[in-house]
């Protein structure tokens, strides 16, 4: 009797350890595997490769097109370059060779977080590789940069990488990417469309512009100067300029205004996840996820001859011959989620007018944004992983580099994180 009660314990024991591993084993398949409703969870940050690809359709478009530009040839660069983070990836770990010590210390710290989140979390080996980063607005060439030229054919276009705003600013009204997305649903919950502010919303300093023009930013001071349709201002200066807004109090505005700097504006992505309509003329500096706006052009909203697909703008309605490359199609209101309107701002006036007169087309066009890139996770951690993984691997079977230059073993990212640079003197 008391064998079989000692057998009956052990099976049972069995039986509970066999439950635990198989629980334990389901539970680290879960961040990968979980769904709900065929969407993944966007805050695993273990989706397989093919799960990336089903999650968020075209989320590494940038990828494929720089891998069809074709091979690459990286020279290792010495000295202390403003902007240059050099490094590699091997056996799954993160290694720096050489970062720059300048005055955006934050940048380089965001994203080789953000890089080796997306490395050691990865649920298969990424291909060891070596790497160069750019943290400057400016791209560089054959370097991992924020933003691209729309000119195809230039030699300076780098491969894009997600922006360091995705792990943190340093700022008290942004901070990390995931606290403000949160501050950003509380306020769309809290706001319906028809409640918003009836205005057209800036905050900047306009004496950053773009090359093609000057004053593209006085010049929306100018146009809206006095317009009861307007809340467009110059940002002050200080510490705590009095006409700041928190970036979920832009959400409150039924328009946002995005106006490029010297190449792109980092508020892209937290404006984009507001339920508002964004306008802005073409853009002709694309950051890893510019081509997910669908663009209705204001000259064909305001035209006589609006079309129910997608068809071409006129010429007129581009800054740049380029940007007509980047911006083929402007699509009809139900499939749109920005608006593109004349580079001068010639009709910003008009076109705000006819969406105050046609409401229910500014609400479907702001909804389709929000759904999209927030209810779609492309603004999501699992989201950056993935993107993160997809340029590593589009990378490595790109590049070509002359193994001499790159024997240094590099700084494991763990202690670089805590020296703030690459050597030991």
């Amino acid at each position: 009797m008391h064998l079989l009660k000692t057998r009956r314990r052990t099976a049972s024991f069995l039986i509970l350890v066999a439950s635990l591993l198989f629980s334990g084993f389901w539970l680290w398949r879960s961040p990968a595997e979980e769904e709900r409703g065929g969407k993944p969870t966007f805050a695993s940050l273990a989706l397989t490769e093919k799960q990336c690809a089903r999650a968020f359709p075209g989320l590494d478009r940038e990828v494929e097109n720089a891998v069809k530009r074709g091979g690459i040839e990286l020279k290792r660069e010495f000295g202390d370059i403003p902007g240059l983070i050099q490094g590699r990836v091997k056996d799954g770990k993160l290694y720096i060779l050489s970062a720059a010590q300048d005055n955006v210390l934050h940048r380089v710290g965001a994203i080789l977080h953000s890089l080796h989140r997306a490395i050691v979390t990865s649920p298969s080996r990424l291909p060891d590789t070596v790497f160069s980063i750019n943290i400057n607005d400016i791209p560089r060439a054959n370097s991992w940069s924020f933003a691209r030229s729309d000119d195809h054919f230039s030699d300076d276009n780098p491969w894009l990488m997600p922006h360091f705003g995705s792990w943190s600013w340093p700022l008290e009204y942004l901070g990390p990417l995931d606290e403000a997305l949160a501050r950003i649903d509380e306020s769309e919950r809290n706001v319906r469309w028809a409640d918003k502010i009836d205005k057209a919303v800036w905050r900047g300093t306009p004496w950053f512009n773009p090359q093609w023009s000057a004053g593209l930013r006085p010049k929306l001071l100018e146009v809206t100067k006095g317009k009861d349709w307007a809340d467009v201002q110059a940002w002050g200066q200080g510490r705590d300029p009095e006409n700041t807004l928190s970036i979920e109090e832009f959400c409150r505005y039924k328009y946002i205004i995005y106006a490029e700097g010297k190449t792109y504006s980092g508020r892209l992505p937290y404006h984009q996840a507001c339920a508002s309509i964004i306008l802005s003329p073409p853009p002709t500096f694309v950051l890893h996820l510019t081509h997910l706006m669908r663009p209705l052009f204001s000259s064909v909203l305001l035209s006589a001859h609006q079309s129910s697909t997608p068809r071409p703008p006129p010429i007129s309605a581009y800054p740049l011959p380029a940007t007509q490359h980047t911006w083929p199609l402007s699509y009809p209101p139900h499939l749109a989620n920005t608006i593109f309107v004349k580079p001068d701002w010639s009709d910003l006036e008009e076109t705000i007018a006819y969406l105050r007169q046609n409401p229910d087309i500014g609400m479907g066009i702001a909804t389709a944004q929000r759904e999209l890139m927030v209810g779609g996770g492309y603004l999501s951690e699992a989201a950056d992983a993935c993107y993160w993984r997809a340029l590593i691997r589009g990378w490595n079977r790109t590049v070509a580099i002359d193994g001499r230059e790159w024997e240094a073993a590099g700084m494991r990212w763990e202690t670089f994180s805590l020296l703030g640079k690459a050597t030991w003197d």
